[in-house]
């Protein structure tokens, strides 16, 4: 398997976010989200063929990483308010997952997380956005440079 890894600057011209009306998007609250952060990861994770360790040790390793800052986990709820989507953010301008459940797909979520944590990256002083893919992840691939990121390399995973 190939991992392309991809970079955006954030330059002067960097758009507004856009809405994700009737969905809501709100950062991360409090240990109360986890249950159901962990269950959209893992889902989404699975419809890629993927896996995510159980809940309690992915949710310690990720909440002790140095990287990690509760403000860089944005969510979008439902009108319902279950999670549709999320993107988790590592202080250094790296976006460490990015996912929508495939229900949810092709409504501008997607784009709408990349815009936000995009500005949020900026407010903090980033002067770029970067992150890994799998090179077979078409439909990721296809999102990202539509939102101008460019790849930067290609490495064995």
């Amino acid at each position: 398997m190939q991992i392309h890894h991809y970079r955006r600057e954030l330059g002067p011209s960097l758009e507004e976010p856009v809405s994700v009306y009737p969905y809501t998007m709100r950062t991360f609250r409090s240990a109360a989200d986890v249950p159901a952060l962990h269950t959209l990861l893992r889902e989404a994770y699975a419809a890629n063929g993927g896996a995510l360790a159980p809940r309690e040790e992915w949710w310690r390793v990720l909440s002790t990483d140095p990287e990690f800052d509760a403000r860089l986990v944005l969510l979008v709820e439902t009108p319902i308010a279950t999670l549709a989507a999320a993107c988790i953010a590592w202080n250094s301008g790296f976006i460490k997952d990015l996912v929508v459940l495939p229900v949810h797909r092709r409504l501008g979520l997607g784009s709408a997380l990349m815009g936000h944590a995009c500005q949020a990256f900026r407010k903090r002083g980033a002067h770029a956005v970067s992150l890994k893919v799998e090179a077979d992840n078409h439909t990721a691939i296809a999102l990202y440079e539509a939102l101008g990121m460019r790849r930067v390399e290609t490495v064995a995973a």
